[in-house]
């Protein structure tokens, strides 16, 4: 069964204590050159539009120090699996420890994955999918838009019958060769950037291609880009005009 094999990592490297603690810290090495990060996890909310009732977040890790977007753009495929499965299973144990006696304010998870590191971490996403399903909470993986060419749909078609829900994060209209998928009922959201919308020259009949997918718009930042959000159909808006990241301990009440 492909869901229960993932790649074997060639990395090396300390992995977090058993216990959960404010940040996840790595020590490896790569290339015959030590490394040491410290990743902050953080939560975003996603606000409703058309359904309020449903809460969505975004969970992430921001590496300390650096630039995010820099940081994982110049990642090596063998690092971005290594760190990828490192913070799956932090945030696995954060769900399993942290989570113990307390209630989601939840209903949909939202986690980002480099297609270079999706085949390597399958069986912890089906685990992370799992122990949130029965807490009624959906888990999406965000796939990201670098390295499109390395996805395999086979894959992600089988995860997604499994229940796993994915997104396409930064979509582009005019050229994404990850468009393939979305013919292949395995994808539920498409998240794009305000200013892609704000591009398009007749945005109702350019998204009534995506109608199979719910649409997500990020990067809101003022009450301009908010107003283009309320002129489409869309599901969710995400972006520092309406809330910025906090500390994952935010998305759980007492």
């Amino acid at each position: 069964m492909i869901l229960t094999k993932p790649r074997k990592l060639i990395l090396d490297g300390e992995t977090n204590s058993p216990s959960v603690s404010d940040k996840l810290n790595l020590s490896y090495s790569v290339d015959a050159k030590s490394k040491q990060l410290s990743f902050v996890p953080a939560v975003q909310k996603i606000h409703s539009y058309t359904q309020p009732s449903i809460n969505r977040c975004e969970v992430f890790f921001r590496p300390e120090g650096l630039c995010s977007e820099v940081f994982y753009q110049e990642l090596s495929d063998e690092e971005a699996c290594y760190i990828t499965k490192k913070q799956l299973k932090w945030l696995l144990e954060f769900v399993n420890i942290e989570a113990k006696n307390k209630d989601f304010i939840v209903n949909e998870v939202f986690v980002n994955i480099e297609p270079a590191a999706l085949y390597s971490v399958v069986a912890d996403i089906i685990s992370l999918r799992d122990i949130l399903a029965a807490r009624d909470v959906k888990l999406v993986i965000e796939i990201t838009e670098r390295k499109p060419e390395v996805l395999n749909i086979a894959l992600i078609k089988e995860m997604h019958d499994y229940g796993v829900l994915f997104a396409l994060d930064d979509y582009c209209f005019s050229h994404d060769t990850r468009c393939v998928l979305l013919s292949k009922a395995c994808i539920d959201y498409i998240k794009v950037d305000v200013n892609s919308i704000r591009e398009l020259s007749d945005p109702s009949v350019k998204l009534n291609k995506y109608r199979n997918q719910s649409l997500i718009i990020e990067r809101v930042e003022s009450v301009n880009d908010l107003d283009i959000c309320l002129q489409v159909k869309c599901v969710g808006i995400q972006g520092f005009y309406l809330s910025r990241s906090v500390d994952i301990n935010s998305i759980y009440v007492h």
